[in-house]
């Protein structure tokens, strides 16, 4: 490959391969660790489970930088979608969008297209990046995406790239009767609110409202957003329930460091309020500590371990048994997937 006007590996003369890049999981602690990797600092996601004005007001109390909403992609609804597509000289200039050009990358583009919209520390590789893309053309940016190194390494970080059976896995996950599931963003900009999804030619106006929290949810950008994703929810069958909605949110743990520092201050340190509020702490930082560990799991390769099981089970004379109920399984499985169809990411 030769790179092209930069040392930065950011534009390249040839196509990424949808092979570069693994499918991720749709969680929290994934998606955290992965923007922290990026650079950023002083955000998390939270995922929602539910759209009304309570689940809302929970995370309307601390900045809300944008949402990001997983669900199934559906070819001829995707045809029928006439909503129209901000032209150039409709989007504003310093709004970062960009075009999805390589498989399984849009868990990663959704993230990027809240970051780096949103007034946070981005850390230098997202801030050069984005400097580096300022004067591209969507397309131009998907493909920078996709030839940045550092971040494509840290998508790659939460799939087992050297398990072989995900590897074979993904090969067979392309026929047309496969599952495709897509990550788009809904972020405030400039008083107005945007869907950024990169199979699009360009953002999309969802509607007006205001950057911040207000109290009544309905009036605030959150309150424009959540109509767009049940519009878009309502386009499906009642019976259609794989949806999945983040929220980029402050760093929980700031506020209360800052109370306690205040409290520090005050010479109440001692109080039962700010006893409570070092145990919010003590709780967010296990919740940390516990998405640790399992990212770790997620990213460990397990193979040695099976091998090793498998080789002491045909030593005593389980493996023969074990191996013909786990085909029977397996088949049971296929049938079922056959008759619903399997999944893949977009």
């Amino acid at each position: 490959q030769k790179w092209c006007s930069s040392n930065k590996p950011y534009i390249s003369t040839t196509v990424i391969m949808s092979s570069d890049w693994c499918t991720i999981e749709s969680d929290p602690g994934v998606f955290t660790s992965l923007i922290e990797s990026f650079g950023v600092e002083g955000v998390e996601m939270e995922e929602l489970w539910s759209l009304d004005d309570a689940a809302l007001a929970t995370i309307g109390n601390t900045p809300v930088y944008g949402l990001v909403f997983l669900f199934k992609w559906v070819q001829q609804m995707e045809a029928t979608d006439t909503r129209p597509v901000c032209a150039p000289e409709e989007t504003p200039e310093t709004l970062f969008f960009a075009k999805q050009v390589i498989t399984n990358a849009c868990a990663t583009q959704a993230l990027l297209s809240m970051v780096l919209n949103a007034d946070v520390k981005t850390g230098d590789m997202l801030s050069n990046f984005k400097s580096f893309t300022l004067a591209f053309d969507p397309e131009m940016r998907g493909e920078a995406i996709g030839n940045a190194q550092e971040i494509r390494d840290a998508h790659n970080s939460f799939g087992r790239r050297d398990d072989p059976f995900i590897r074979e896995q993904d090969k067979h996950l392309s026929s047309p009767d496969d599952e495709a599931f897509h990550f788009v963003a809904f972020i405030p900009f400039e008083g107005k609110v945007y869907e950024l999804d990169g199979l699009k030619k360009g953002p999309i106006l969802v509607g007006d409202a205001e950057d911040g929290s207000m109290p009544d949810i309905s009036a605030s950008w959150l309150g424009v957003a959540r109509k767009a994703v049940q519009d878009r929810i309502q386009r499906y069958g009642a019976a259609e329930i794989k949806f999945n909605l983040m929220a980029m949110v402050q760093d929980k743990r700031i506020p209360i460091r800052e109370a306690l520092e205040t409290a520090a201050e005050s010479g109440i340190d001692n109080s039962s309020e700010a006893d409570d509020l070092r145990a919010q702490l003590m709780a967010l930082e296990e919740k940390r500590e516990q998405w640790k560990i399992e990212n770790d799991r997620r990213k460990h390769n397990y193979i040695p371990f099976v091998l090793e099981l498998l080789k002491a089970m045909a030593k005593s004379g389980k493996l023969p048994e074990i191996t013909k109920k786990a085909s029977e399984n397996y088949a049971e499985k296929k049938r079922k997937v056959s008759q619903g169809g399997g999944s893949k990411g977009i």
